[in-house]
């Protein structure tokens, strides 16, 4: 069995929201949406595939402290995750708080497991710089560096097409993406020397799926998100599910 770690992509969602004069002023909705769903349930639909979900808010309190905590997972996906809220701990009253969180997975990482950060507005540098995973142990894991400084966005409402530059490789083999559909837009990443980009944007050949190793383990880069707006297109088509398969067990050796 694949155990994974899923941490990220959900929000609260707040209303509608009534105003009526000053005086009267109501919410009238809370929920709960998970914007990786469609993720998970793909990945569970894998008899082989076991998958935990921590949100951001749960990440903040539950995410593993130490590289043994790490052990009983073979993959761990960060996706619209800031690098905080992995980082601090809600225990802020005490000092210290606890282990830093990002060196533990990095070394959860080296000592054989395994690694993949999504693309989002949360992800790699971010909106405004505000993931900020540059110059942090995790970065030091990736197979990529994130941009200095900045927003590392790419916005393309006209739509970003992708070419595979590595089609017999595991996680690309045998899936038509010629047929592939548009992303909405992409976070600007920069291949580390000695990795595989396995695939690049078509008109301005940035990184988009970059796969590599550290010290024993497996890791990945994949540049832009897995639910809207980015990835709205690419959400509908009949082989996202079994992309993120192949990606679950590239990254745990199992093929």
């Amino acid at each position: 069995m694949i155990k994974v770690l899923y941490v990220g992509d959900a929000a609260a969602v707040l209303g509608p929201s009534y105003i009526a004069s000053p005086f009267n002023v109501e919410n009238k909705g809370f929920s709960i949406h998970i914007w990786c769903q469609p993720v998970l349930d793909a990945l569970n639909a894998d008899p082989e595939i076991e998958v935990v979900h921590l949100t951001n808010w749960d990440a903040y309190r539950d995410f593993p402290r130490k590289p043994e905590d790490f052990a009983k997972y073979n993959v761990v996906f960060l996706s619209d995750v800031e690098s905080e809220v992995l980082l601090l701990y809600p225990e802020w009253t005490q000092a210290p708080m606890g282990p830093n969180r990002l060196k533990s997975l990095r070394d959860y990482t080296k000592n054989g497991g395994s690694l993949c950060m999504i693309g989002g507005w949360s992800s790699f540098s971010g909106r405004f710089g505000t993931a900020a995973y540059q110059g942090t142990p995790v970065e030091e894991a990736l197979p990529v560096n994130c941009i200095p400084a900045g927003d590392d966005r790419v916005e393309t409402p006209e739509g970003t097409w992708i070419e595979i530059l590595k089609p017999d490789h595991p996680i690309t083999k045998d899936i038509p993406w010629d047929e592939c559909p548009c992303f909405l837009g992409y976070n600007r990443i920069i291949a580390k020397e000695g990795v595989e980009i396995i695939a690049r944007t078509k008109e301005t050949h940035n990184p988009f799926i970059v796969t590599g190793e550290f010290g024993k383990g497996r890791t990945m880069a994949f540049a832009s998100d897995i639910s809207p707006h980015w990835a709205i297109a690419f959400q509908k088509w009949e082989h996202y599910g079994e992309f993120f398969r192949r990606i679950v067990k590239w990254l745990a050796k199992a093929v």
